[in-house]
């Protein structure tokens, strides 16, 4: 068998950032014309790089640009070491694996790039690289001409005379990395595009690769995690949505954003969507497309994330039956909602010429926008009251009432910010709004399923009501209130701030990254909640099973047949499903992963790392 070879470049590949221009950054620290001096040398190294420019007319230029001394490069050592590609520091194992196999060449310097690679088990034996020439007081005056790689095509020449024997594969992020491979010196040649990308050099090669673990996946070899996090496609559908792209792509992930279900149904990478972010503000009939789209076998849903509340709560169990995992963010307009409350209370009674100090605001859901409400209230001098379906402990000096009849009796002011959970139990029409004291104002944030909106717009009409709002999405309801002069009326946009919508996304995000990264289940609506920690050197075994009795029992019979060490193992079930986490040792063989997903219960399987 061939022996195989690993070149890397060290500049942007090895490293997250240019160690000349790093270099420089320190060199000339208190320069005037600092800003303006790295700008040119990162110019000079993108030149170079996408092949616009000779290697050793870009490396001179740059080095008489630094300004440098030799004790600033201990200093560019240290910044380095902290600089190191995320995937590379991952997979260190790899490093240690194929020790004296693995080289850098590059068109940097040895003096700061063999401390950096030698705790990556990179000997300076493998290190290829430039070398700096100094004056008699230590300035860096410029670099070995007589070394290959100071000189064109220098990587091509260094190769034709190590003659390395065996599949040689070259990692890089520039057009000189691309030379060895059309040269004929290597097998093969990924672009690396962690750091950076260069359109050019992507353009001439045939393999991208964004991180080490594609690299190490495509060789079929060890990773920190069994699948390349830049292969998982994560599609956001409904422009709220798109907020979340930054997030996911900081992860690695390839990201798509539709403005409609259909647009992401119609396009060509819809069957490999793993990861589904959708503002349940759809129209209803798109809801049953979606869900049959989510659960038809031949896609690859793995995670879904819902934008904003969602109570489908049968709908969310068929997905756990198909080992689909969905993510809500009901919390993360909490103060939005709460703040928006206050802001029309105080325009109403505003308008009335009076305070709302020392009135009664009775609130409908004391959960937590209404709890938060209640002491943003108290604090401006209100008397609270609140109703919800549920004993809930107040917070500060609010009373909980028994019956909506009785909130009603109470509230010079009333803000509904109930959720589903109130179903068939919040009516109010005209024999609610009767109870009213007259004159009253009514802020509606939530769920409108059971207003009469009728009988709102007669209330005003008469004056029960003096002022309400509305965060109506639907244009019917509009129109049974128009005949109401005094009426104020908004759509639910109004209701998302920027910081709600960033929150949403925070949350969604940090939720779903968890579960694909450590298996970690909080904040899902539908699996049975699992809270773990990352685990380094094992393999962690995700199983969804149908919550029968047996199932683990049938897991460690197959994992203690194959003599597999189980160093820790986690399971919670819920009415439906049963999540098993197993850690095990690094050896394993594949047929025994083949048996755990054979388990007849057995609803989805993965191994994590």
């Amino acid at each position: 068998m061939k022996e195989t070879w690993y070149v890397f470049d060290f500049d942007s590949t090895f490293t997250q950032v240019e160690a000349m221009e790093e270099l420089a950054a320190i060199s000339l620290e208190n320069d005037p014309e600092r800003d303006n001096l790295i700008e040119k040398i990162k110019q000079l190294t993108d030149l170079a790089m996408e092949g616009k420019m000779p290697f050793g007319k870009s490396l001179k230029a740059r080095i008489a640009l630094l300004s440098a001394k030799k004790y600033h490069i201990n200093l560019l050592v240290n910044k380095l070491r902290k600089r190191v590609s995320p995937s590379f520091v991952k997979n260190k194992p790899f490093f240690k694996a194929h020790k004296g196999r693995i080289l850098i060449i590059s068109g940097g310097f040895k003096e700061f790039i063999e401390p950096i690679v030698k705790s990556y088990h990179i000997d300076a034996s493998c290190v290829f690289a430039n070398t700096f020439i100094y004056d008699k007081k230590n300035n860096i005056i410029g670099a070995d001409e007589s070394n290959f790689l100071s000189q064109e095509k220098g990587k091509v020449k260094l190769l034709k005379q190590l003659k390395l024997s065996g599949n040689v594969i070259m990692i890089g992020d520039g057009f000189t990395d691309f030379e060895v491979f059309e040269s004929g010196m290597a097998n093969d040649f990924y672009a690396y595009t962690e750091n950076i990308s260069r359109p050019s050099v992507i353009a001439r090669a045939a393999k991208v690769a964004p991180s080490l673990d594609e690299i190490l996946f495509r060789q079929h070899l060890p990773m920190s995690i069994s699948y390349p996090k830049s292969r998982i496609r994560a599609s956001l559908i409904g422009s709220n949505t798109w907020q979340a792209e930054a997030l996911f792509k900081r992860e690695g992930y390839q990201v798509e954003k539709y403005g409609s279900f259909g647009q992401l149904k119609r396009s060509e990478n819809a069957a490999a969507v793993n990861v589904l972010i959708y503002d349940p503000a759809f129209e209803n009939a798109t809801h049953a497309s979606l869900n049959k789209f989510i659960l038809d076998p031949k896609n690859r849903v793995l995670a879904i994330g819902v934008w904003g509340e969602s109570v489908q709560t049968e709908t969310h169990q068929k997905f756990a039956k198909a080992g689909i995992a969905v993510f809500g963010s009901s919390y993360a307009h909490t103060r939005s909602v709460a703040e928006l409350a206050l802001l029309h209370l105080l325009q109403f009674t505003r308008s009335k010429r009076e305070e709302l100090f020392g009135k009664r605001l009775g609130i409908i859901g004391y959960g937590h926008s209404g709890s938060l409400l209640s002491v943003l209230a108290a604090h401006l001098g209100l008397e609270v009251f609140y109703f919800d379906v549920d004993a809930k402990p107040s917070i500060g000096n609010a009373k909980q009432v028994r019956t909506l009849a009785d909130l009603l009796r109470k509230s010079e002011l009333l803000v509904n910010v109930a959720g589903k959970r109130f179903e068939g139990q919040l009516n109010i029409g005209a024999k609610e709004l009767n109870l009213m004291p007259k004159g009253s104002i009514f802020v509606h944030l939530g769920y409108d399923e059971h207003l009469d909106f009728a009988a709102i717009g007669k209330a005003m009409q008469v004056g029960k009501l003096s002022g309400f709002y509305a965060d109506i999405l639907e244009e019917d309801k509009l129109e049974l209130l128009k005949e109401s002069a005094h009426l104020k009326v908004g759509f639910r946009e109004r209701l998302q701030t920027q910081q709600t919508q960033n929150n949403i996304a925070s949350s969604l995000c940090e939720s779903i990254l968890n579960y694909i990264n450590t298996g970690e289940t909080k904040g899902s609506l539908n699996l049975p909640l699992v809270h773990l920690p990352a685990m380094q050197q094992l393999h962690r075994f995700i199983h969804i099973h149908e919550n029968k009795p047996g199932v683990l029992a049938q897991i460690n019979r197959i994992l203690a047949s194959y003599h597999i060490n189980i160093l820790g193992q986690y399971l919670k079930t819920n009415e439906l499903i049963g999540y098993v986490i197993t850690d095990v040792s690094k050896a394993y063989p594949a047929q025994a992963i083949e048996d755990l997903k054979g388990i007849t219960e057995t609803l989805r399987f993965r191994v994590l790392y």
